[in-house]
């Protein structure tokens, strides 16, 4: 039996009642791995992003100026982002995106005791999908399950388009 442990202080991250910032389609290259598709994308945050966003209802107690490579986890079938990893310079974190509910949670990568927030996510990715997907969108995660040697066939096309990406937008 799963625990609610949102007021937890040991919670997994931070939810909110809101989906997160959505992705810049002009700066992102999908590339397919089966059930899902894996979206690169070069990402800034900043203050005015996040005021732009959420149109001034988000009070941002930190300044946000940060930029990093991110990788969405995108379903095929639904065309819906269910997880996120933004390897920030500054920041780097996830989302478990709930799309049902318009909610997401947030979770910190401690880059101190994982190493490179990069090679981090692609770890989670191609060895622990399925059960990451299965926070936020079990049916997915069934499907992945099954299918994981396409995303693992996927995985040094999203390294290097990850790499790439870890530099400002222009």
């Amino acid at each position: 039996m799963a625990l609610d442990r949102q007021n937890s202080p040991y919670r997994r991250g931070n939810r909110f009642d809101q989906m997160p910032i959505p992705m810049v389609q002009e700066h992102c290259i999908p590339v397919d791995a089966g059930a899902v598709q894996l979206v690169i994308e070069s990402r800034q945050l900043t203050n005015a992003i996040v005021a732009d966003t959420y149109h001034g209802s988000v009070d941002a107690p930190v300044v946000f100026d940060d930029h990093g490579a991110t990788l969405h986890v995108v379903g095929t079938a639904d065309g819906l982002e269910h997880l996120r990893f933004d390897c920030f310079e500054q920041e780097p974190h996830y989302h478990y995106i709930e799309n049902a509910v318009s909610a997401n949670t947030v979770v910190r990568i401690d880059e101190l005791a994982v190493g490179d927030p990069i090679e981090f996510s692609l770890a989670c990715v191609e060895h622990h999908l399925p059960d990451m997907l299965g926070k936020c969108a079990p049916a997915l995660a069934d499907e992945v399950k099954g299918r994981m040697p396409e995303v693992q066939g996927a995985m040094a096309q999203v390294r290097d388009l990850m790499l790439r990406a870890q530099q400002p937008v222009a």
